[in-house]
């Protein structure tokens, strides 16, 4: 019994002895984990304070240096030669420099100066000399209206390729709404720049605006930006003191003096408007305007063929719709004049035009015979029914279509 008393009591003792060894091993443990924070915390402030010391001592030693010998930066220097690359590389992503050098190398040939006298194209001031623009072979130029406003005086053209030789030119044409105007010099032998589809313009687009009012490429102008709206309604007065509405382009492309009656060009080097500073001018934006060139192509045209102003063309073909049932009559739309009047308003095929400016429709003649009273430029009422919709829109009357 005593013996078995005796190992319990030695069992005891060394089951003690062992839970005092398990926590003496474990006071160790939490100190020496202890003493490993404290030790990587000092490192790290140690480390901390060793790098702004030199970080100071290095900035003051450098500032002095820059006190004592300034480095002098040149055009020739490494840094500026740095600086200018990257800024041409810059430049390069947002447009292609080089192809806006060839395009204008290219349609600066079919751009002329025009004056009413000649020593202006060997001055500095812009005021008084205007762009024209060839277009076609014969000899005929777009340019401003404000050149041909004094009927009496005579009008003079200088051309990039013969800057020596000054030509004489004839008015052919002019139209006050749209503010264009129509020259041709006999013998000129220009070639026209080449022409886009301006209905396909996009916003967001690159263009350049253009302008050699000197009749010198060395002392033309250029302008680059981009579309920033389509189809824009000018809200003008005409040349005949008519309050009109003229549609063009608004870019951030600037129309200045120097280019107003140039080219608005897609990056193709294709002419997709008339750059306009009369449309600019009237816009608060601070944005270019240019005339379409389908638009200024027509008017232009028209004024070849007739010499005079532009008749008024509300582009619908269809017939009569006789009142049926207590239904109104009226004129039934078959087709539409692609960017003429009634489909710059909006009209479809199958539209059946009720009246123009409250007048009834009452014959196939009556749209006919009544915007013959009216002038290109003006806004007339036009109110139709779309399937069972009355529908009033505003719409300002075109020129004359001719294909």
């Amino acid at each position: 019994m005593e013996d078995k008393n005796s190992l319990d009591r030695d069992n005891k003792i060394e089951n003690n002895g062992q839970k005092d060894h398990a926590k003496s091993g474990e006071i160790r443990y939490r100190l020496d984990q202890k003493s490993r924070i404290k030790n990587g915390a000092f490192q790290l402030i140690t480390l901390f304070i060793v790098v702004i010391v030199t970080s100071v001592t290095t900035a003051t030693y450098v500032s002095r240096k820059i006190q004592e010998n300034p480095p002098v930066i040149d055009d020739n220097s490494n840094f500026s030669q740095m600086i200018r690359k990257s800024l041409d590389n810059f430049g390069n992503a947002f447009y292609d420099r080089t192809r806006i050098r060839e395009i204008y190398k290219d349609v600066s040939l079919s751009l002329v100066g025009v004056a009413t006298n000649p020593e202006l194209f060997y001055g500095d001031s812009y005021e008084g000399v205007y762009t024209g623009v060839v277009i076609n072979s014969e000899g005929y130029i777009l340019v401003p209206y404000d050149v041909t406003s004094l009927t009496d005086s005579e009008i003079f053209i200088r051309t990039d390729r013969d800057n020596d030789r000054i030509y004489q030119a004839e008015v052919v044409g002019r139209d006050t709404a749209s503010g264009l105007a129509v020259l041709q010099v006999e013998g000129l032998g220009l070639r026209p720049p080449k022409f886009s589809d301006s209905s396909t313009v996009k916003v967001a687009q690159s263009v350049i605006a253009m302008g050699n009012p000197f009749g010198d490429s060395d002392r033309g102008t250029l302008t680059f930006g981009v579309v920033s709206t389509v189809n824009k309604a000018y809200p003008i007065l005409s040349y005949d003191n008519r309050d009109v509405k003229v549609f063009g382009i608004e870019t951030d492309a600037k129309v200045t003096p120097g280019n107003s009656g140039g080219v608005l060009l897609n990056m193709n080097g294709e002419v997709v408007g008339f750059n306009s500073l009369r449309l600019s001018s009237s816009s608060r934006s601070g944005l270019g305007a240019a005339i379409t060139a389908n638009e200024a192509r027509n008017i232009a045209r028209s004024l070849i063929n007739s010499g005079e102003d532009l008749v008024p063309f509300i582009g619908v073909y269809g017939d009569l719709i006789p009142e049926v049932e207590g239904e109104e009559s009226g004129f039934y739309v078959q087709r539409i004049a692609p960017e003429g009047t009634a489909d710059r308003a909006g009209l479809r095929p199958t539209d059946i035009i009720l009246s123009i400016d409250n007048l009834p429709i009452e014959t196939s003649t009556t749209i006919e015979e009544y915007i013959k009273t009216r002038k290109v430029g003006d806004v007339v009422k036009i109110r139709f029914r779309r399937v069972s919709e009355i529908i009033e829109v505003e719409a300002t009357l075109y020129g004359t279509s001719v294909d």
